[in-house]
């Protein structure tokens, strides 16, 4: 019986990218690392520079979606600039559906990265080569920066240590498509990468609302003013840590705790200001409501005994 032919090789094309036209981003984790109260598990975000092999290591206790953006945040601080486009894998963070090129992109993760200006670029399932730079700097960070068997006071300690060390080994290191040392590449890579924007806190839930006519939106069961001037309009809702942001025209124009026991966030400074030929500014406070604030924004010891006589005093 004749044996059937060997398959035949398949081979890839190694590609070498210009200067800031790419990095590669992965998650790498650790276990039982020493910090703060005691041993815990942490994660290594790491992006690369595909030209110069410029790392960055920033450490998180989660992979969440606060934690992915600020790990974004915090590399490209380091990087002091932003390359076009930024290759990932297909965790939930950056690919909502699907994987590759198909593959639908976060909703939340496509707001961050129009906001800083970048390109999302999802490697194929199964094609671990197609970002092979960031998972050699994963073995880097194992091989030279790596926490396990030390005690750190905090995370930032850790995060302190981590950047000297990759600071130390890039200034060794050669990039072997340039010739120099990783640090010399990354300086002249610097006037190739985008300008550092002010980059966005990090947030896990973006909406588009619309502002209705008491100048209000409906952000997680709660209602959020926002300055009358944007009635009618569609806004962007930002849950951050701790806080929502309210956007319009790519610019916040309001901050408001998150998540709040009240329901209802008043801001009478959303009431006030001019309208335009669109919109008609609210009318203002009453004698009776400008009384009443008056009253209401004295100290406690100093609101008349009589609240209602004070009050009816306006009425005459």
């Amino acid at each position: 019986m004749q044996e059937a032919p060997k398959p035949r090789i398949r081979t890839y094309r190694r590609v070498e990218t210009p200067p800031g036209a790419q990095s590669q981003t992965d998650w790498g984790e650790f276990k039982d690392i020493e910090i703060g109260a005691g041993s815990q598990s942490l994660h290594a975000f790491v992006m690369t520079l595909s030209h110069s092999r410029k790392p960055a290591v920033i450490w998180s206790h989660s992979e969440n979606q606060l934690g992915w953006l600020n790990c974004h945040n915090e590399a490209y601080r380091r990087f002091r600039g932003v390359a076009a486009v930024n290759r990932t894998d297909n965790l939930k963070t950056a690919i909502a559906q699907g994987a590759g090129a198909w593959g639908r992109i976060n909703k939340v993760y496509r707001a961050y990265a129009k906001a800083v200006g970048f390109y999302i670029d999802a490697c194929a399932p199964r094609k671990a080569y197609e970002k092979g730079k960031v998972e050699a700097k994963v073995r880097l960070t194992r091989l030279r920066a790596n926490p396990e068997g030390q005690v750190f006071d905090s995370l930032e300690h850790l995060q302190s240590w981590t950047d000297e060390r990759l600071e130390m080994w890039s200034r060794k290191a050669v990039c072997p498509i340039t010739g120099l040392s990783v640090h010399e590449s990354w300086q002249h890579e610097l006037e190739h990468l985008a300008s550092l924007p002010i980059l966005p806190e990090p947030f896990d839930i973006t909406v588009t609302r619309s502002v209705y006519l008491d100048c209000m939106v409906y952000f997680e069961n709660h209602s959020y003013p926002v300055p009358f001037i944007h009635v009618g309009r569609e806004v962007e809702v930002r849950g951050c840590a701790g806080r929502v942001q309210i956007l319009a025209d790519g610019k916040v124009i309001r901050e408001h705790p998150r998540g709040t026991k009240e329901r209802l966030i008043y801001d009478p400074s959303c009431y006030e200001g001019d309208g335009d030929a669109r919109v008609i500014a609210p009318p203002p406070f009453g004698r009776m409501g400008s009384r009443l604030q008056e009253i209401m924004d004295m100290a406690v010891e100093e609101r008349p005994v009589d609240l209602y006589a004070a009050l009816a005093e306006v009425a005459r």
